[in-house]
């Protein structure tokens, strides 16, 4: 039986990012200042331009909101979700490393309020008070420390 166009689902939006962790398994967060995500915690991560590779989309966001020069390590997931609207996007995220010892801080300072690591218990507590993005974020976060303990990296 042929698929039509009833099987089709329309995703409004495509979204790229990266969770960066350090050598203490900690995980880099931007605060957001724009709209609703004001004051808020993310994965350095944004839309995907017109006839943008989703890859390149991922590590451009990651320079514009913290500045570093990234390599993607692997391909963590593809988080599905839904704005307030209702209108549906898909999250392409990677886990990646910085190339150098560089310290995080925004470039696009009028997006960006500042970007810091923080621990898996101080993540948590973040969550728990309402200060996360994203439900999402916190997928993205387990994801990565699951690959990186199953590889003892």
């Amino acid at each position: 039986m042929q698929h039509d166009e009833h099987s089709h689902i329309s995703v409004a939006a495509r979204s790229a990012g990266v969770v960066v962790l350090d050598s203490e398994k900690r995980i880099l967060l931007v605060k957001e200042m724009l709209s609703h995500k004001a004051g808020l915690w993310h994965i350095p991560a944004g839309s995907v331009e017109e006839g943008e590779a989703l890859e390149d989309a991922a590590l451009r966001e990651a320079k514009e909101e913290t500045g570093l020069e990234l390599e993607l390590i692997c391909y963590l997931n593809t988080y599905l979700g839904r704005f307030p609207s209702g209108d549906l996007v898909m999250r392409h995220v990677w886990l990646a490393k910085p190339l150098d010892d560089r310290e995080a801080s925004p470039v696009f300072s009028e997006e960006i309020a500042e970007c810091r690591y923080f621990s898996k218990q101080a993540f948590d507590d973040l969550y728990q008070q309402g200060r996360i993005r994203m439900y999402h974020t916190k997928l993205m976060f387990e994801d990565a420390l699951s690959w990186v303990n199953r590889r003892k990296v």
